[in-house]
């Protein structure tokens, strides 16, 4: 009878590993891995919720891609990539992946959250994009130490990027933000170019700072295990941009007196 439970239970766990992986405390899996590495968000440069269907489409386009499909955004979906801002995808639906449930976000629900196929392709939302040899910034990263560029570091990067670095370290660790270099177009309330941290999922809630100048901010440490970047460039002026280093930090570590430095 035991023999008989423990196969059981045994079965049960690999159908949870096969559908998820699991390694040094990050959810993986290579297949979805392999499939979701090309899945990106885009919003209007005119800011959230300003694309219509074909004006979506077009954006994939101009990028070499197209628009992604339900099955390629909950690929990405399933190795941590998390955005709250409904866009387009395939065949005119629109919705959003969710990997962690709140009640701003997601209705408390995970998943894709699909506001199915819209009648009306004159709605206007962001949009999800695919290509699987993209070389735009930004993306979903899981290692426990990494350093993150502008686009074209050292040369200066090009108008018009909007790049999201969303960082997912161990559960119980904290993500220390360590800047290298950092050289952005400066203005009085940095509304031209800019860095942002998030001590969350997306940059919606938990703004920890924005950044602009050739001043080397402080360095950042998170509440939490995720973290996201955004980095914004208008349509004129730019600079060499910026070098960071993000390393895991395991909490237990952390002095009681360690404090998060913000700008």
């Amino acid at each position: 009878m035991r023999l008989l439970s423990f196969i059981c239970a045994a079965c049960f766990i690999v159908e949870e590993v096969h559908a998820w992986g699991f390694k040094n405390g990050v959810l993986h899996n290579s297949i979805w891995l392999e499939q979701a590495a090309g899945v990106y968000h885009r919003e209007s440069r005119k800011g959230r919720y300003q694309l219509t269907y074909k004006e979506a489409k077009a954006v994939c386009k101009y990028e070499g891609g197209r628009l992604a499909t339900y099955k390629e955004l909950e690929a990405a979906r399933q190795i941590g990539f998390h955005v709250c801002s409904a866009g387009w995808f395939d065949k005119g639906r629109v919705g959003y992946p969710i990997v962690k449930a709140g009640p701003n976000c997601g209705f408390g629900k995970v998943g894709v959250i699909d506001y199915g196929y819209r009648l009306n392709k004159s709605e206007r939302w962001d949009v999800y994009c695919y290509n699987p040899t993209v070389k735009e910034c930004g993306g979903v990263l899981t290692d426990q130490q990494k350093i993150i560029s502008s686009p074209g570091y050292p040369d200066e990067y090009e108008d018009e990027q909007i790049c999201y670095w969303h960082i997912r370290v161990r559960y119980g660790q904290k993500v220390r933000v360590h800047f290298l270099d950092f050289d952005v177009e400066d203005d009085t309330d940095c509304l031209a170019d800019y860095l942002e941290i998030y001590d969350s999922y997306d940059d919606l809630f938990g703004l920890a700072g924005r950044f602009c100048g050739d001043n080397l901010p402080e360095d950042f440490i998170s509440t939490g295990n995720v973290i996201t970047l955004k980095f914004l460039s208008d349509s004129s002026v730019t600079a060499p941009g910026f070098q960071l280093e993000y390393t895991a930090l395991n909490s237990t570590l952390l002095s009681q007196d360690t404090k998060i430095l913000l700008p």
